[in-house]
């Protein structure tokens, strides 16, 4: 076996960011649980551990794993409750929905995302969860004008008396992307530690182009 084949079999087994994914989940718990503040709860970097968690995961475990345990997490937290909550059943089978599809187009790129990449990819997936779960509370709730200034107020103020959409935006935003960051950095300094394959700063396959163009 090659030494290169042998640090990408190799790299598969780095297990530090599933530290950091146990982590949300235990804050996950924290705030539905009431002991977070509600205006802190979704500072949880979900979309952050579903997409760029997928790309970091071990490969020993499946690209699903982080759907699983987070569905199997509120459920055991919340039971039922959680079922009826934000905005009924189609905003739960959503929210859980678009993270299983991050978490689906994060392992496609294993091995190929570098670690802009994989910002990058939790950006976008941050941006598409805000966009389209804000979209159905617009579509469903008859609070909502059925208007594109309904639509604008569903995407920024939100509903009288309770905080702006914007600012559970923001938070989610910066959430996810501290937390993207963070699964490089430690997915990076495990293999450094371990002497694995680390990821470079762009994706592996454009690394190699550049390096032979050079």
């Amino acid at each position: 076996m090659s030494r290169s084949a042998r640090s990408q079999g190799l790299s598969a087994y780095v297990w530090l960011p599933l530290v950091l994914m146990v982590a949300a989940l235990i804050w996950r718990v924290l705030y539905q649980q009431g002991i977070v503040a509600a205006n802190l709860g979704n500072l949880s970097p979900l979309m952050a551990f579903a997409f760029a968690g997928a790309i970091a995961f071990p490969r020993s475990l499946p690209w699903w794993s982080w759907a699983g345990l987070l569905i199997l997490v509120d459920w055991v937290s919340m039971g039922s409750q959680w079922w009826s909550t934000a905005h009924g059943r189609e905003a739960v089978l959503l929210s859980y929905g678009l993270y299983v599809l991050a978490a689906w187009w994060g392992s496609r790129l294993r091995g190929k995302a570098g670690m802009v990449d994989t910002v990058l990819g939790t950006l976008g997936c941050s941006v598409g969860f805000y966009l389209v779960t804000n979209s159905l509370s617009w579509a469903v709730e008859s609070y909502y004008a059925k208007t594109w200034a309904g639509w604008v107020q569903a995407l920024t103020t939100g509903k009288e008396g309770l905080p702006p959409t914007l600012m559970f935006f923001r938070n989610s935003l910066i959430a996810d992307l501290l937390g993207a960051t963070a699964i490089v950095v430690v997915y990076n300094f495990e293999a450094l530690v371990r002497k694995l394959r680390v990821m470079p700063v762009i994706g592996w396959g454009r690394q190699s182009q550049a390096a032979v163009a050079a």
